[in-house]
């Protein structure tokens, strides 16, 4: 607090400090029965405004103290309130307000905490029972004869993306607990690609989709390999969704000083120009994701978005609409 807003706060007190003072001096002053010399009243004033400086110098110094004491748990992460001594009544009440609504803050978060906590033990049960019937369901169709494999074939198709929507529920609910749920290590980025290509078999022979791949087998990164793996997956995904029939969908790395950049390039029918910098958005479809009877929940690409910042890396997009898209996940390059 400066100087110059303590005494304009203080202004009450001034004004009735000069009020008194003078009131005083001019009883004294003309009071006939009791002589005070001139010299003796200019005594008086100096005193008396050499105490009240004293006074203020003091009282602007334990008020400042303090309020340098509450910016600093304002600045710190630890919001927990530590007063200092109460200089005034008031200050005490204020304190007390203050530590009560700080511990009606905590319970209420405890059990927001709990709820969440709960809902998110429900979301991973319900997913891991939902994924055993559609597994059974899977080698059910294995079984049926050759004849009607086509329909066999629409049929997981639909088990798939079922299958996919179930993921995006169980990523969903583990990242916001992501620290408790991942380990980095060295991942050849080759084999995590093709183990996506490869879950999304189906649609790439269905729509007759070029698979191109252009990785080093040697190239490693450091991440979560299956956290990586489902990062890739939405991209595939997308992909495939926007990719005309014929189309091609290419993989390939680049590598500098400072990173290794994965990129996923399609050559379908791109993005809008003003949509570029929402597609990361949560729920965002645009307006590709409603035409063409293309269906979109929004939730692949901002989960996506949302893992790699968590492990660490960048996800990027390039598009321009009717020219293809091209994401890139970009790994830093760490110095031993």
């Amino acid at each position: 607090m400066s100087f110059f807003r303590y005494l304009k706060e203080s202004l009450r007190f001034l004004v009735f400090y000069v009020i008194l003072l003078t009131f005083i001096l001019l009883s004294l002053y003309v009071d006939r029965s009791n002589k005070v010399l001139k010299s003796n009243l200019i005594y008086m004033i100096t005193v008396s405004i050499i105490m009240l400086g004293f006074f203020i110098l003091y009282d602007y110094a334990v008020k400042n103290k303090n309020i340098k004491s509450l910016k600093e748990i304002q600045k710190s992460e630890d919001k927990t309130p530590i007063f200092t001594e109460a200089f005034e009544y008031k200050d005490e009440i204020y304190q007390l307000i203050i530590s009560d609504l700080y511990n009606e803050y905590v319970h209420s978060l405890r059990n927001i905490e709990e709820s969440f906590s709960e809902n998110g033990e429900f979301m991973m049960s319900w997913v891991h029972e939902i994924k055993t019937p559609i597994t059974t369901a899977k080698l059910i169709l294995d079984t049926i004869s050759f004849q009607e494999q086509s329909t066999v074939t629409s049929l997981k198709e639909e088990l798939d993306k079922i299958d996919s929507y179930v993921e995006k529920v169980l990523y969903y609910s583990r990242s916001n607990d992501f620290s408790k749920d991942y380990v980095i290590s060295e991942a050849f980025i080759n084999n995590v690609v093709k183990e996506s290509v490869k879950k999304h078999s189906i649609i790439f022979i269905r729509k007759h989709i070029n698979f191109l791949n252009k990785i080093d087998d040697r190239l490693t990164v450091d991440t979560d390999k299956k956290w990586l793996a489902f990062i890739i997956d939405q991209i595939v995904s997308n992909a495939l969704k926007y990719t005309e029939d014929g189309g091609t969908i290419s993989f390939y790395t680049s590598k500098n000083h400072n990173e290794i950049v994965l990129t996923i390039e399609d050559d379908g029918i791109g993005i809008n120009r003003e949509d570029i910098d929402r597609i990361f958005s949560k729920s965002f479809t645009g307006n590709n994701g409603r035409d063409n009877n293309l269906k979109a929940t929004g939730m692949g690409l901002y989960l996506a978005k949302k893992l790699s910042t968590k492990l660490g890396h960048r996800l990027t997009v390039e598009s321009e609409y009717g020219k293809g898209t091209k994401f890139n996940i970009c790994f830093p390059l760490y110095g031993d």
